[in-house]
């Protein structure tokens, strides 16, 4: 609004006109997130883009992780819901709503998976401590369960053992046992 000479402000209204709007949410936020944290770059450094296709894998997974956090799972909903959200030209120039069909987003599930989605998991993990320089006096991201048998203390007596832990395995097995 804008004030006239002697201060009135009832005649100099500016009128604009909306040509769409779009419900987007926490989407762009958490498009930021994946771009800062360039998790498309770091899967297709994995994965190679194939010239003949128009969605990368990379920008794939973008998508996906947008459609599941909007609530929708279904890979056939995912250009639909993207693009009624707006945010379909947000994830690269020139996209359409059909370059999100739920064969090409099958494909990079196939492709992640065939890449080894720890391998994908770790670059992107890394990837993540790097931009936040997250300290790490410690990492480990293995998550095989070792079960230990027989007698031994509490403490372990050698420097770096496994330490005994009780409770439930990963896999849901009740134990008195384990190595964590």
């Amino acid at each position: 609004m804008m004030l006239s000479d002697s201060g009135d402000n009832r005649g100099d209204i500016m009128a604009t006109t909306v040509q769409q709007i779009h419900p987007v949410a926490h989407l762009p936020l958490v498009l930021g997130v994946l771009r800062r944290l360039e998790v498309a770059a770091v899967i297709d450094r994995l994965i190679p883009p194939h010239p003949a296709h128009g969605l990368s894998c990379g920008r794939g997974v973008e998508a996906l992780v947008l459609a599941i956090l909007d609530g929708h799972h279904a890979l056939y909903k995912v250009g639909r819901r993207l693009e009624e959200r707006g945010m379909v030209a947000l994830l690269q120039p020139g996209l359409t709503r059909a370059a999100l069909n739920d064969y090409r987003l099958g494909h990079i599930l196939d492709a992640l998976f065939a890449a080894n989605l720890n391998t994908v998991f770790g670059a992107v993990a890394l990837k993540a401590l790097e931009v936040y320089a997250i300290a790490t006096p410690w990492l480990h991201q293995d998550t095989t369960t070792i079960a230990l048998y027989g007698a031994y203390k509490d403490e372990p007596q050698t420097p770096g053992a496994p330490r005994p832990a009780y409770g439930h395995s990963k896999d849901g097995i009740a134990i008195s046992n384990r190595c964590s």
